[in-house]
């Protein structure tokens, strides 16, 4: 049962955890921009400015948190050896976290909007 132990061991590592939050957010960037039509109201090349800036603002909160946590609570991220990969990972969950705050988007829009209900159902049946 050693292989269960080290396949833990590796996945609870900062280097996995950047590349699999780095990865979700590339996945989440490129499924939003394919949904997209394009010759409509919105360019590809403002939403993947929007989804540009919304990954940096992530990327700094979370980065912001990795730094105030590790400084103020040494209890909850304890040291690394690679203290730099930790703060990579942190960036990189920030982003990711603020790519899924999009997913709440259309149900605030649709609330404050019903009317708009039939756009989300054309696009999603086109």
């Amino acid at each position: 049962m050693r292989w269960i132990q080290r396949a833990a061991r590796v996945t609870d590592g900062d280097l996995f955890q950047a590349w699999l939050y780095g990865g979700l957010t590339l996945m989440v960037d490129l499924g939003l921009l394919c949904c997209v039509p394009d010759g409509h109201d919105h360019d590809q090349r403002v939403v993947a400015a929007s989804l540009a800036f919304l990954a940096s603002a992530g990327a700094l909160a979370g980065f912001g948190l990795g730094v105030l946590l590790g400084r103020r609570r040494p209890d909850v991220m304890p040291g690394p050896r690679r203290p730099v990969l930790r703060l990579v990972r942190c960036a990189l969950t920030g982003a990711l976290y603020a790519h899924l705050v999009l997913l709440a988007a259309p149900a605030v829009d649709v609330a404050r909007h019903p009317d708009h209900v039939i756009l989300y159902l054309m696009v999603l049946g086109a």
